[in-house]
């Protein structure tokens, strides 16, 4: 027998199937069925399309949560709690980024025709460059979270807190990046260490 769907609103209903759904993306890739997703979610498969339409705007909404958790600000919120110093909020920061990328990247890799169809369709009447409005959000609440950190040590800043979310934020963007062939990468330590401290030797000019 099917298993029987507790009774969720379709929001949480919702969130729980994508829950459900990202680690079988990473593990099996597009192949994963809607059969093998409900039995992940402990639902019954219909229930999928109660709050999905089809089959790839699950794969979207699968991206998205990926790049931009619903969770993010209060899972990060947590992450910082008890934290003093700026150097370990930016190695936390960065773990935890850099934690997400790898997932995210591998999530995007697979839904990817998908995410193509979507802004193909979306944009049928202009030409369209770039990527989706909610990858666009995504990096907005990146920076902004990332600023929040630096606002709280404006003192010991030789830099506005926005331009030194835009430098870790480019030092973790570019620490791991093995589908370009960039080995070894840089661990969370080390942003941290090139970020406040610089790549010179102490007293150099």
């Amino acid at each position: 027998m099917s298993p029987r769907a507790s009774a969720l609103s379709p929001d949480e209903r919702r969130k729980a199937i994508v829950a459900a759904l990202l680690p079988l993306l990473v593990e099996r890739g597009e192949d994963v069925s809607t059969r093998e997703i409900a039995q992940a979610a402990g639902i019954a498969e219909g229930t999928i399309f109660r709050v999905f339409p089809d089959k790839a705007s699950l794969m979207l909404a699968a991206a998205e949560e990926a790049i931009n958790p619903a969770d993010g600000q209060a899972e990060f919120d947590e992450a910082m709690r008890g934290l003093a110093t700026l150097r370990e909020k930016v190695v936390v920061a960065a773990q935890r980024v850099l934690d997400r990328m790898r997932m995210t990247m591998s999530v995007l890799f697979v839904v990817r025709r998908h995410l193509g169809a979507s802004e193909e369709a979306h944009h049928h009447d202009k030409k369209h460059f770039g990527p989706p409005q909610f990858v666009i959000d995504a990096q907005a609440e990146l920076h902004r979270r990332l600023t929040g950190i630096f606002e709280q040590h404006r003192d010991e800043l030789a830099v506005e807190p926005e331009v030194a979310a835009v430098a870790l934020r480019s030092l973790i963007f570019g620490a791991s990046r093995p589908e370009l062939g960039m080995n070894p990468a840089l661990s969370a330590d080390q942003i941290a260490d090139l970020l406040l401290s610089g790549v010179a030797t102490r007293g150099e000019k």
